[in-house]
């Protein structure tokens, strides 16, 4: 119960619930479309371990994430069974969100959402470039509305901490792999009373995988004398202690002996409010999902 509020009039009244009174400020703001962008990773996200986090057919595989008990045998016989337990948790997983995108397209929502759907791996991967380039330089300001408040609230916090006249010099020298859609999931919110199709709210959000090959590294601002004898500016890359590395300057188009194979599963998704379809966004990144979470599901194979 609610604490009681008083009247102008002295009567004492009693306040609605802290319950009642969310629900009434959702209400409102699933009306008003000003539902928040940041909604988390939506639930039963599936990201399929690979390489030597999967259990393989032949032989114990990975025990990578693997729970205590969750083995259902020993040698090849437990690795197949592990392994088609997986496989057909990923092939439930796809038919379920496969159900929910054709709902989300064709009967929830009017006019039919645009889904991009062979589109969103090239999406993500010139996100991901654009995202973590302004990042590097510290100028998150001017791609604001691309990316969602938790993953804008976390980067800034990373700039802040930096040293004054320190920065980040971070490129993509190459993608190793096409980028792969291995999540896409479509949901939407329940219906308020009186709202039509057109006005429906939703969100569209799929996981991305992205393997490059990138280096990032430090750097400073200095000022020197140039040859005229005028003060100048000079960015110059520097060592984990702040010194200047000797030959840190690298020639276009050489990759540098830092560089690093990275693979990613970033997150991107776009939002219906109010029957409006936004830009997409950038939710930030995820993690393979571990193998002993998808064996924890009771199945019998």
């Amino acid at each position: 119960m609610g604490r009681a509020a008083r009247s102008s009039g002295g009567s004492r009244q009693s306040a609605p619930s802290m319950v009642v009174q969310m629900a009434r400020m959702k209400q409102d703001a699933l009306r008003g479309g000003q539902i928040p962008h940041d909604l988390g990773l939506m639930p039963d996200t599936l990201v399929m371990p690979t390489g030597k986090n999967l259990p393989g057919w032949f032989g114990m595989g990975s025990r990578t994430g693997t729970a205590p008990g969750t083995g259902t045998g020993t040698g090849a016989q437990g690795g197949w069974r592990r392994r088609l337990r997986l496989e057909g948790r990923r092939w439930r997983t796809r038919a379920s969100d496969l159900f929910q995108l054709l709902l989300y397209k064709f009967l929830m929502v009017k006019p039919r959402p645009n889904l991009e759907y062979a589109r969103i791996p090239a999406i993500a991967q010139a996100l991901h470039e654009e995202v973590y380039t302004h990042f590097a330089a510290g100028t998150l300001a001017r791609i604001e509305s691309k990316l969602c408040e938790g993953f804008l609230g976390s980067l800034r916090r990373r700039i802040a901490v930096r040293a004054p006249g320190t920065g980040l010099k971070w490129k993509v020298h190459e993608y190793l792999d096409a980028p792969r859609c291995v999540s896409c999931k479509a949901a939407y919110f329940p219906a308020q009373p009186g709202e039509v199709k057109t006005e429906r709210n939703g969100v569209l959000q799929a996981v991305v995988r992205i393997r490059s090959l990138q280096s990032l590294r430090r750097t400073k601002r200095v000022t020197v004398r140039d040859g005229e004898n005028r003060l100048v500016v000079r960015e110059v890359v520097v060592d984990a202690l702040g010194n200047e590395e000797v030959g840190g300057r690298q020639e276009e188009g050489r990759v540098p002996r830092d560089a690093k194979e990275s693979v990613e599963y970033f997150v991107v998704q776009k939002s219906l409010r109010a029957g409006k379809q936004s830009e997409w966004m950038v939710w930030g990144t995820t993690e393979e999902t571990k193998v002993g979470e998808l064996l924890k599901e009771k199945t019998r194979v």
